[in-house]
């Protein structure tokens, strides 16, 4: 009985939360905004093919790991991956080494990844990337305040992994809610989005 009591209470504050996001014109703009892109099958992915109806990434800015600035904003006309990840995150170790490989792959090419590293130490993050060999830089995010950028564009990364290519006028065109299982699948995407 206080098992069932105690999952009750905690049900309550989400059950609120659903309350205050139902209905109302919040509703209509996603509504509006998931007719004008395509959604993968089980709903995880997004790609806004139409360039028009890309909505804007935001400017990031901040530390890396080492602590260097970092500016998304410099990176205007080039295309942005823009992976989301953290040391703890299982399905982030089974795609690591992918993400190096895509980025291998377009170094010779007008393409920046960046990481944005959430809730992890920075000596845990460091670790990650030097095992997985992963070369381009990470935000330094601990308090996941660069993931809450996203959510005024209505494309917060809800889960990690999870992952943004943004084109060259800095405009979402892909978002990947799920690990890659391949490097392929990532270099074919931002295939799309270079022509």
């Amino acid at each position: 009985m206080a098992v069932r009591r105690r999952a009750l209470l905690a049900a309550l504050p989400l059950l609120g939360l659903a309350a205050c996001t139902e209905g109302g014109d919040n509703a209509n703009r996603v509504n509006e905004i998931n007719r004008d892109r395509f959604v993968s099958g089980d709903g995880s992915n997004y790609r806004w093919d139409d360039p028009d109806s890309r909505p804007e990434a935001p400017a990031v800015t901040g530390e890396s790991l080492t602590g260097d600035p970092l500016d998304t904003g410099d990176w205007a006309g080039s295309v942005v991956v823009m992976n989301f990840w953290g040391s703890w995150c299982a399905p982030c170790r089974a795609e690591a080494e992918y993400l190096a490989e895509a980025a291998e792959h377009f170094a010779d090419e007008d393409v920046e990844f960046v990481g944005v590293n959430i809730r992890d130490s920075v000596d845990a993050a460091l670790a990650f990337e030097q095992r997985y060999g992963i070369a381009y830089p990470s935000f330094n995010d601990a308090s996941g305040a660069i993931a809450l950028q996203f959510i005024e564009y209505d494309i917060s990364p809800t889960t990690i992994p999870a992952t943004f290519v943004i084109d060259r006028e800095m405009r979402v065109f892909s978002v990947w809610r799920e690990e890659f299982k391949d490097a392929e699948t990532l270099i074919a995407d931002i295939n799309q989005v270079l022509r």
